[in-house]
């Protein structure tokens, strides 16, 4: 087959630049996902707070334990908006690559609710089973080096690597299957096969995608997002004499506040970006590119 990377890529980001009712979405959701930070640093700033102020080790450990909750909590919640973010942007992509009819983002969410359990017991699947993965991997990891007290760390190492282009290729293939479920309205085990073939069958283009979208857009939002993690790193310093630096803890919280729509516009096109090339992706592959465009309304059959 011919796959022609710069088509699609070029494709993808024509319409990441045009379709602005997806950035809605996206930054909608990159807004609750900067959320994730500071629940995530919290916990390791209460045995701070608890060495440089007159916090007792009890209610450290209960704000702790508490933050650790709401956090997990939050990543629990996250999912099914994941889920309706995901199903919105490619059913858009889909929208806007055949040029149909133009969709509000209230429309695009609409259109998504008939997929909701689908691709969320897709995303879970695909999350246990990397979940079990991992456990295994880590389970041989710890063993031997267990039994060589520590010698086999370095023979390791190749293993620990390998789990880099598995995780990868897991993501393409939930993505592929994902988009089997809303684009053809197949289930979750006919999307599941189909995405494996896909992937299967067409490893080279597939591979060579994965590489362009997530390095480069991984490199690009990371450089991008850098000034925000500044403050994360400049905290610590803030406990290292007998009591807490306000000044700079401050000044910290004031920048990350400062740059959180900066953030959310970053991931929010990256997003864009990378589901209109997964979404063409599976469209060239499961297409001829002498076929006439699918309809204009994506529906799931009751």
């Amino acid at each position: 087959m011919n796959f022609d990377v710069g088509d699609v890529l070029t494709r993808a980001w024509t319409i990441t630049w045009k379709q602005k009712v997806l950035w809605i979405i996206s930054i909608l959701f990159g807004l609750l996902m900067s959320v994730m930070f500071p629940l995530m640093f919290s916990p390791v700033l209460f045995p701070m707070l608890m060495h440089n102020s007159r916090m007792d080790v009890g209610s450290a450990s209960v704000l702790m334990i508490g933050s650790l909750l709401l956090f997990y909590l939050f990543i629990m919640a996250l999912y099914p908006i994941s889920v309706l973010t995901q199903s919105s942007l490619t059913i858009g992509v889909l929208n806007a690559n055949e040029e149909g009819e133009t969709l509000s983002a209230i429309d695009l969410v609409k259109k998504s609710l008939p997929f909701f359990w689908r691709v969320l017991g897709l995303m879970i699947l695909f999350a246990v089973g990397m979940g079990l993965m991992n456990l295994i991997i880590q389970a041989i990891v710890f063993v031997s080096i267990t039994l060589t007290l520590g010698m086999a760390t370095i023979c390791m190492m190749p293993l620990m690597l390998l789990m880099f282009p598995i995780i990868y290729g897991a993501i393409v293939w939930m993505e592929q299957a994902m988009n089997g479920i809303i684009i053809d309205n197949m289930t979750v085990m006919e999307a599941a096969k189909q995405g494996w073939d896909l992937l299967r069958g067409n490893l080279k283009p597939v591979m060579l995608m994965a590489l362009v979208v997530y390095l480069g857009v991984g490199l690009v939002t990371g450089v991008l997002i850098m000034p925000m993690m500044i403050p994360f790193f400049i905290v610590p310093f803030s406990f290292m004499e007998n009591q807490a630096n306000w000044t700079m803890i401050t000044i910290s919280i004031l920048w990350t506040v400062a740059f959180i729509p900066f953030f959310a516009a970053a991931t929010g096109i990256s997003m864009i970006f990378t589901k209109s090339a997964w979404v063409l992706t599976y469209l060239r592959l499961t297409r001829s590119l002498q076929t006439k465009p699918l309809p204009g309304t994506v529906e799931a059959t009751s």
